[in-house]
C-alpha cells in the first residue's frame, strides 16, 4: 500500500503522530486524550479476556515431518520452538546466548551533507532531535526482544506507536503476517485482517491504521484480506533474510536433539529408580532323595513373616530353585555419560561450541574464536534492525541527514573494540563517540554528562588524576612507601595466550 510517511516530510514526531491518529475512526477522540492512551499501551483487557494461549508438545516424528515441508508447516514449527523455548533450559539458554552477543551500542553520524556549506546550527538542532528519538525508542530494552524473536522464530513483525515522549514497538501476531515487498532495504509487513474476525476485542489496541484497513476489508473480504501496512512505522526483521517466502526457525534443526536429551534423562531416571529396588530370595533346600528339608507350610509362614516387615522398595520370593541375576548394565570400562554426550550433540548440532556451556575441557583460545564466529550471526540481524531504524529516522524532517550505526560490540569483545577506538582517537580520528558507545555511554548522554560533571558539579576540579607511569615516570626504585615498581611486561589477556601459556598460568 502507499507510504503516507514519505521521506523528507516536513513534520516532527508529534505532528506525524497526530496525522496518523486523527482518521475517521478516531476523529471523536481528542488529541491529548489519544496521546495519553498511547503513553500507556494496552495489550489486552484481563477482565474481558476471552482467549487463552494453547500449547502442544509435538513428538519427534512430528518435528521430522514438519522439517520435510517447512513452508506448509511453518506455523507448527513456530509453535514447537516457542514451546521448547519455555520447556527446555538448554534451548532457552542457547537463544539467550545469541541475543546477548550484541550490546546494541550505536552511534549517530551525519548523512549526505557537505560540511563546507551546511548550517551548523541547523545540524545541531536536528542532531539533538535525532538523539531524542533514539532515546525514546529505548533501544537496549526493546531491541533485545526483537533479537530473541528472530533467533527463536526467524521473523519479527512489528508496528510502532509514536508519541511525543516515546516510540513503542508492538509485535504483531506472526500467523497473520507475511512479507511481499522490500522498501529501503527493509522488509514490509503484509497483514491478514481476517485476524480481527475472531479477535475483534483487540482491534482498539492496534494503531488507527488497522481500524481503517479493517473497515476496507469488511467491504471487500476477498480482495482486501491481505493489506500492506504503512511504512516506515511497520517493518519485519528476519534472521534468514535470504528466504522470504516462509519463516524457518534458525534452530529448528536441533529440536530432535532436545528431545533426545530428555529421552536420555528419562532413561537414566528409570535406571536409577530400578537400582533402588532389591529382592530377597528364600530357597527351600532339598535332600538327596528329593524331599524338602523343611515343611512347606512352615516355610511359607517364615516367608510371610519376612515379607511383612520389608519396605516397599524390597520384594521377597519363596522358591525351591536358585535364582541368578541377569544384568544388562554396561561395564565400568569405557563407560560414558550419555546425558553429557547428548548435551554436547545438542550444541554441536546448533553450530556452537559446547565449551560455552559448562564444559570441563574449555580452551580459552578456542572459546574466544567460537564466540566471534557466533557473533556474526547475531550482528547480521542487528544490521537489519539498523536499516529499519534508519528508514524511520530519515523519513522525518529532522533525521534525513543522519544515520544510526550499530557497533559490532558485545560483552566478549568490548575491551578489544574499545582499545581500537581509543587508539584511533589518539591519532586524531574522530571516534570519541564510538569509544563512549562501547563503554555504555550514548551520544545523548556524552555531552550532558560532561556538562553535569564539569560545569555543574565541578568534579574535574574536585578530583585529581591518579598517579601513573605517565605522570611520575617509570622506576624500579622505592616509591617512598615501601612499594617498588617491578619490571617486566604487563600480563597478557586470556585470548592472547597460547595453549602452553594457558597451562603455565594455570600451574602458577
Amino acid at each position: 500500500m502507499g507510504n503516507r510517511n514519505s521521506r523528507g516530510a516536513n513534520a516532527d514526531i508529534p505532528r506525524r503522530s497526530v496525522s496518523k491518529l486523527t482518521g475517521d475512526s478516531v476523529g471523536m477522540i481528542g488529541i491529548s486524550h489519544r496521546f495519553a492512551v498511547l503513553n500507556k499501551l494496552i495489550t489486552r483487557d484481563l477482565n474481558n479476556n476471552t482467549s487463552t494461549p494453547t500449547f502442544t508438545l509435538y513428538s519427534k516424528d512430528n518435528i521430522t515431518e514438519y522439517l520435510k515441508n517447512p513452508y506448509t508447516y511453518q506455523q507448527q514449527l513456530r509453535n514447537a520452538v516457542t514451546y521448547i523455548y519455555g520447556a527446555s533450559p538448554h534451548f532457552r539458554r542457547l537463544i539467550q546466548y545469541f541475543t546477548g552477543l550484541s550490546d546494541l551500542a550505536y552511534v549517530v553520524s551525519p548523512y549526505k551533507i557537505d560540511p563546507k556549506t551546511v548550517n551548523p546550527k541547523s545540524i545541531s538542532r536536528n542532531y539533538r532531535k535525532t538523539l531524542n528519538a533514539l532515546s525514546s525508542m529505548n533501544v537496549r530494552t526493546q531491541f533485545p526482544k526483537i533479537l530473541t524473536v528472530c533467533l527463536r522464530e526467524d521473523t519479527f513483525y512489528g508496528t510502532m506507536w509514536v508519541t511525543n515522549d516515546s516510540i513503542t514497538i508492538q509485535q504483531l501476531p506472526p500467523d497473520y503476517c507475511g512479507i511481499s515487498t522490500i522498501e529501503g532495504n527493509v522488509l514490509n509487513v503484509t497483514f491478514d485482517f481476517s485476524y480481527f474476525d475472531g479477535h475483534s476485542q483487540y482491534l482498539e489496541y492496534y494503531p488507527s491504521e488497522f481500524q481503517t484497513k479493517y473497515s476496507a476489508y469488511q467491504s471487500d473480504r476477498r480482495g482486501m484480506r491481505w493489506q500492506e501496512l504503512d511504512c516506515p512505522t511497520s517493518f519485519a526483521i528476519k534472521c534468514n533474510d535470504d528466504i522470504l517466502d516462509y519463516s524457518l526457525p534458525p534452530f529448528a534443526g536441533i529440536l530432535r536433539e532436545v528431545y533426545d536429551l530428555e529421552d536420555y534423562k528419562q532413561l537414566k531416571l528409570t535406571k536409577t529408580t530400578l537400582e533402588n529396588y532389591a529382592m530377597l530370595v528364600m530357597t527351600i533346600g532339598m535332600n538327596e532323595d528329593g524331599e524338602w528339608q523343611i515343611d512347606l507350610d512352615k516355610a511359607k509362614e517364615f516367608w510371610r513373616n519376612l515379607d511383612s516387615v520389608l519396605p516397599e522398595e524390597i520384594g521377597s520370593v519363596l522358591t525351591p530353585m536358585p535364582i541368578n541375576k541377569i544384568s544388562f548394565e554396561k561395564s565400568n570400562t569405557g563407560d560414558t555419560d550419555t546425558i553429557a554426550e547428548a548435551e554436547r550433540n545438542l550444541f554441536s548440532a546448533a553450530g556452537v561450541s559446547s565449551l560455552l556451556f559448562n564444559n570441563d575441557k574449555a580452551s580459552a583460545n578456542a572459546l574466544v574464536l567460537s564466540i566471534k564466529a557466533d557473533q556474526a550471526m547475531t550482528f547480521g540481524i542487528v544490521k537489519s534492525i539498523e536499516d529499519a531504524v534508519n528508514r524511520f529516522l530519515q523519513a522525518q524532517s529532522y533525521g534525513k541527514n543522519f544515520k544510526v550505526t550499530f557497533l559490532d560490540c558485545s560483552p566478549f569483545n568490548r575491551k578489544e573494540l574499545a582499545e581500537s577506538y581509543l587508539k584511533a582517537c589518539q591519532y586524531g580520528i574522530p571516534m570519541i563517540s564510538y569509544y563512549a558507545a562501547t563503554q555504555g555511554l550514548n551520544q545523548s548522554e556524552l555531552d550532558c554528562m560532561s556538562f553535569l560533571e564539569n560545569d555543574v558539579l565541578g568534579l574535574n576540579e574536585m578530583f585529581k588524576p591518579l598517579q601513573s607511569s605517565s605522570t611520575i615516570g617509570t622506576s624500579s626504585s622505592d616509591n617512598g612507601d615501601g612499594a617498588t615498581d617491578e619490571g617486566g611486561a604487563p600480563p597478557k589477556d586470556t585470548d592472547e595466550l597460547s595453549e602452553s601459556g594457558e597451562q603455565n598460568r594455570e600451574d602458577a
